[in-house]
């Protein structure tokens, strides 16, 4: 059973339980599951761990005045905040908590309703303004639109223009937010989900999947923010089920989540043991931290030790973590080995284009490249804008280093973190982007084979056709004077017809055809001999009639080409 169909809890500490039992653990994967769960708080440390599910506003509220480094057996908090448009007041409270600005809060607590009127609001204004133009007075501003003023409407539409230019921006796969407060460090960017399988075959479509908005939060008492966006489900092809595809849409959104809220508890670690990929170590990690050492730069080793107490050791080191693994996502990763298939599929065809007997069809190879070619460039633009994140994140994550004004120096990420989210800006360099780049050189290489084979078969095409009319012409030659010898037989001229007989014909047709056969073996060097010296013979022409027609040219006051060259030099 869900929790929220279970009784509100009247004190907060009554709302947690301990994640480590296995009816709470499977109430807390039933509630990420849930499209109809609020929020949920886990609270662990290297012992214990314990789970609270769509708290109220007010347990939000006292919840937040309590500070987890005064918990010894949980100093780490996560909150994570499903559909903030709807829980404005718990926003509202984790906003002045960590120093949210208005505009920051405004943007991540936007309704989905308004999204979408701001949408359509400028869809309207676009088509008004390209096929509704009347232009009135415009010193006073009597500019319509329609039927509604402009003036009248002015400070309603810049609001939903910014907004409407703000979520297309935001729309783009690529973009990424960042913002600083004294308490915080937040980042928001889309992250993709898998797309559903489809049950029948359709055209081809996006290697592009879909994806989601989600803020990420790094703040200075232990506490690590996750706020998701109100799902927002792409069109589902015709002919599928819509309910079952957004339900596995669904679940494919909230999969990584679920990854990393199971692994918290002790019930998670054996539920993972067998998928090496998807095991995350947060509180496995703390076991090995050292009671106390001195803090070593991770250059010289990759694990990170603080000269303070144990108990913020282990707090720095499992909210770190817990903040990568969050941001860690793989889900990108999987498309490029689609497009490695296609662009294996489309290897062959272009190849097999070169067999005669193959038919390759333009209108498939051409617009497939180029699609393919699209979603790759979008691929490159996320993952550079991802490893541009992760520069950033690094900068501010810095043990010890202010980078912005005003920015708590308790905001920080443990030098195990840090290499972390070193080797990650490594792999999108060395294995994404490298990789991306290599397949958008093959699309371009494929595109240029697959242009010249259609070249050189065109050439092959056409000196077929010219080897054709070599050959008519040739039987041309050959049945051209003996149709001749047909007609001057069959003239009606009695002093002619009268000497001639059946023998006459047949011996003349004999000589006729075997003249015309020999001379097929010579046509070409014939008819290139009689074509240069038709040329010769207009070259002579030409010169002779120049000669002769150059003292009437003179008198006239014209001169020739020639003429004019030889004075200029």
């Amino acid at each position: 059973m869900s929790s929220h169909n279970e009784p509100s809890p009247e004190t907060l500490a009554d709302a947690f339980q301990d994640f480590d039992l296995e009816d709470v653990f499977r109430r807390a994967e039933e509630h990420v599951g849930n499209q109809d769960s609020k929020n949920f708080v886990v609270e662990f440390g290297l012992e214990k761990a314990r789970i609270a599910l769509d708290l109220s506003f007010g347990k939000v509220s006292e919840l937040l005045n309590q500070d987890p480094d005064h918990q010894r057996e949980y100093p780490i908090r996560w909150i994570n905040i499903w559909d903030p448009s709807s829980q404005w007041d718990i926003m509202n409270a984790i906003g002045n908590e960590y120093g949210f600005s208005p505009r920051l809060l405004g943007l991540m607590t936007t309704p989905k309703s308004q999204q979408d009127e701001a949408r359509r609001h400028k869809e309207r204004r676009t088509r008004a303004s390209r096929h509704q133009r009347t232009p009135k007075d415009l010193e006073k501003g009597d500019v319509m639109n329609g039927s509604f003023s402009m003036k009248t409407l002015s400070a309603p539409i810049e609001h939903n223009d910014n907004l409407a230019l703000y979520l297309q921006v935001k729309d783009t796969v690529n973009y990424f937010s960042t913002d600083q407060t004294q308490k915080a460090f937040i980042v928001g960017s889309n992250w993709l989900h898998k797309r559903p399988t489809p049950e029948r075959e359709h055209p081809r479509i996006s290697i592009m999947p879909p994806k989601h908005w989600q803020w990420l939060a790094l703040c200075n008492n232990h506490t690590v923010l996750s706020i998701h966006e109100k799902p927002s489900f792409e069109p589902v092809p015709e002919k599928e089920n819509k309910q079952h595809w957004h339900d596995v849409e669904f679940k494919s959104m909230r999969a990584h989540t679920l990854d990393v809220v199971l692994q918290l508890s002790l019930r998670g670690f054996e539920l993972y043991k067998s998928n090496p990929l998807a095991q995350i170590s947060i509180r496995q990690s703390l076991s090995k931290l050292p009671a106390s050492q001195p803090e070593l730069d991770r250059n010289q080793s990759g694990t990170s030790f603080f000269s303070n107490s144990e108990m913020g050791t282990l707090a720095n080191e499992g909210t770190s973590n817990l903040f990568y693994y969050l941001f860690e996502d793989y889900v990108a990763a999987g498309p490029l080995k689609a497009a490695e298939q296609e662009l294996d599929e489309m290897t062959h065809k272009i190849l097999d284009s070169t067999r005669r007997k193959k038919v390759s069809k333009s209108s498939e190879i051409i617009p497939t490249l180029h699609y393919l070619s699209k979603d790759l460039r979008e691929f490159k633009h996320l993952f550079e804008n991802y490893k541009n994140l992760i520069s950033k994140i690094m900068a501010v994550g810095k043990p010890g280093e202010k980078l912005y004004s005003g920015l708590d120096s308790r905001v920080f990420l443990t030098n195990s973190a840090l290499s972390r989210f070193d080797r990650l800006g490594d792999r999108l360099q060395y294995l994404m982007l490298n990789t991306i780049e290599g397949y958008l050189e093959e699309i371009a290489a494929l595109s240029t084979t697959y242009f010249n084979l259609t070249q050189q078969k065109d050439s092959q095409a056409t000196a077929r056709l010219t080897r054709s009319a070599t050959l008519l012409a040739k039987l041309s030659v050959f049945f051209l004077p003996i149709s001749f010898m047909t007609s001057y037989f069959s003239v009606q001229i009695e002093d002619l017809y009268i000497y001639w007989s059946g023998t006459t014909y047949w011996y003349s047709f004999a000589v006729i055809a075997s003249v015309s056969f020999i001379s097929l073996f010579f046509f070409g060097r014939i008819l290139m001999f009689f074509s240069d010296v038709m040329d010769d013979w207009a070259a002579k022409i030409g010169d002779w009639a120049g000669t002769l027609t150059r003292p009437v040219r003179r008198s006239m006051g014209f001169k020739s080409r020639n003429e004019d060259d030889d004075e200029d030099a």
